[in-house]
C-alpha cells in the first residue's frame, strides 16, 4: 500500500521539477518531520514523516481542481506506512450554483461528520437555499490507499435555507452501514441567526434513529457589547465513540453541560473567565477557567472539583516574533490532580520551546524541544524538527 502513496508523492515531485506550460497550475506544501524520543524501555527512537498537500487547478476555471493530502511515515523500525487523508476531484460552476466532488473527502455538515470515499453533489438553486447529497463508503480506519469494500456504505443529505439575517434553518441526515448492520443513523435540525446586530443564537438537535433517542441538544447565545463579550451554552450529549466504535471496549457516560463566559478587552489585552458545570449520571463536575492574553499568547488558570477528582492547573502559551521571519514559541503547564476514584494527588508538568524560522517565503524551519515530568516519566525529553516547502505555479 505504501508504494502507491509513494507513487503519488513522486508525482508531486515531478510536478515541481518540470515547468508546465499548459492549462494547469498548482500549489501546495511539502512537509518533512523528524520526531525523536526515548521509549519506556529506555531506547532512543526516531520517527520520520513525509507529507504532501497538493492542489492542481485548471487555468481557465479555478473551481475545477484535484486536491490531495497524503503522508508516508517510518515509525521506528516498522515498515513504511501511508495514509491518504484527502484525494478528490472538484468541479464547480462559476457562481457555485452546482458542485461535484468525487473521491476521499472530509465532510462536516450537520450530523454528517467524517472522512468518506464517494461523491458529493451540491447545488444552490437560489441564493438562500443550499442542498448537498453524499453517497459512498466509509474511509479505511487507517486511511490507507484503498477502499473498505461494498460491505460498508455511507449516505446522507443536507439542506440549508436562510430566511433573513435573523434566522437560518439546517436539516441533515446521515446513515452508515457496516457488514449489513446499521451503525450510525442520525437526523439533525438546526436554527441560527442574529436577534440584533450584536446578539447571536444557535440551536442544534440531533436524533439517533437507530436507538430512537436524542443524540445531542445544544443551545448557544453570544452577545457583544463594546469591549465586552458574553456567552452561554447548554449542551446535552450522548457519547459518539460508544455508538460507533470498531471495538466497543469503552463504557462512556452521557452528560449535560452548562457553559458561561465573559471576556473583556482593554487596549491589547484580553481578560476572560469561564464556568463549566457538567452533570453525569452519578456525579457532577465544576470547572473555572481564568485567562489573560494579548497578541503574543495566553496564560490560564484551571480550577476543578467533583467527578474525577480535583485539579488545579496553570498553563501558558507564548509566541513572539522578535526578528522578521524568526518566531520563538514557548508552552508550559502544571497540573495537580486527583486520579479518578483514587484519593492520590499527582503532579504533572510539561514544557515545550522552539523556534520557527522563515528566511524566504517558500521555506520555513521549525525546531522544538518537549519535556514532560509525571509519575510515569521522571524526565521525558523529546525533539521535533520540521521543514516546510511552499510551492506555487
Amino acid at each position: 500500500m505504501a508504494s502507491r502513496a509513494i507513487t503519488i508523492f513522486w508525482l508531486g515531485f515531478l510536478i515541481l521539477s518540470f515547468p508546465i506550460h499548459s492549462q494547469v497550475r498548482f500549489n501546495g506544501v511539502l512537509q518533512s518531520s523528524l520526531y525523536t524520543f526515548e521509549t519506556p524501555e529506555n531506547a532512543q527512537r526516531g520517527d520520520f514523516y513525509q507529507g504532501l498537500r497538493l492542489r492542481i487547478l485548471s487555468e481557465t476555471n479555478s473551481k475545477t481542481f484535484l486536491n490531495t493530502y497524503l503522508r508516508v511515515a517510518k515509525i521506528g523500525s516498522a515498515a513504511w506506512e501511508e495514509r491518504i487523508y484527502h484525494l478528490y476531484v472538484n468541479w464547480q460552476t462559476p457562481h457555485n450554483r452546482l458542485q461535484v466532488r468525487l473521491g476521499r473527502q472530509f465532510l462536516y455538515r450537520g450530523v454528517i461528520n467524517g472522512t468518506l470515499d464517494g461523491i458529493l453533489l451540491s447545488a444552490n438553486p437560489t441564493p438562500r437555499l443550499r442542498l448537498k447529497v453524499f453517497g459512498g463508503l466509509e474511509a479505511p480506519y487507517r486511511r490507507g490507499f484503498e477502499t473498505v469494500g461494498r460491505d460498508s456504505t455511507a449516505w446522507g443529505g443536507y439542506l440549508s435555507y436562510r430566511f433573513s439575517t435573523r434566522a437560518k434553518i439546517d436539516l441533515s441526515y446521515f446513515h452508515r452501514r457496516r457488514n449489513g448492520i446499521s451503525v450510525w443513523h442520525l437526523l439533525g435540525a438546526g436554527l441560527s441567526g442574529k436577534l440584533t446586530p450584536d446578539f447571536y443564537y444557535q440551536l442544534q438537535i440531533d436524533h439517533n434513529l437507530e436507538a430512537k433517542t436524542l443524540q445531542g441538544v445544544r443551545a448557544r447565545l453570544s452577545y457583544y457589547r463594546n469591549r465586552w463579550s458574553f456567552s452561554g451554552e447548554i449542551n446535552r450529549q450522548r457519547p459518539r465513540v460508544f455508538e460507533d466504535s470498531y471495538f466497543r471496549i469503552f463504557e462512556l457516560e452521557g452528560f449535560q453541560q452548562f457553559r458561561g463566559g465573559v471576556t473583556y478587552r482593554i487596549h491589547q489585552y484580553r481578560l476572560g473567565i469561564q464556568y463549566i458545570f457538567t452533570a453525569y449520571e452519578t456525579d457532577n463536575t465544576n470547572q473555572v477557567l481564568l485567562t489573560f492574553g494579548n497578541r503574543w499568547g495566553m496564560i490560564g488558570l484551571v480550577l476543578q472539583d467533583g467527578f474525577g477528582g480535583g485539579n488545579t492547573g496553570l498553563y501558558g502559551d507564548i509566541r513572539y516574533e522578535f526578528l522578521p521571519g524568526l518566531t520563538v514559541k514557548f508552552y508550559s503547564s502544571y497540573y495537580n490532580f486527583q486520579r479518578h476514584a483514587i484519593e492520590i494527588s499527582e503532579d504533572a508538568t510539561a514544557f515545550s520551546g522552539g523556534l520557527i524560522y522563515r528566511p524566504v517565503r517558500a521555506f520555513s524551519i521549525q525546531a522544538e524541544a518537549q519535556q514532560s515530568i509525571n509519575s510515569f516519566y521522571d524526565n521525558d525529553l523529546r525533539g521535533l524538527f520540521r521543514l516546510n516547502y511552499y510551492f506555487k505555479q
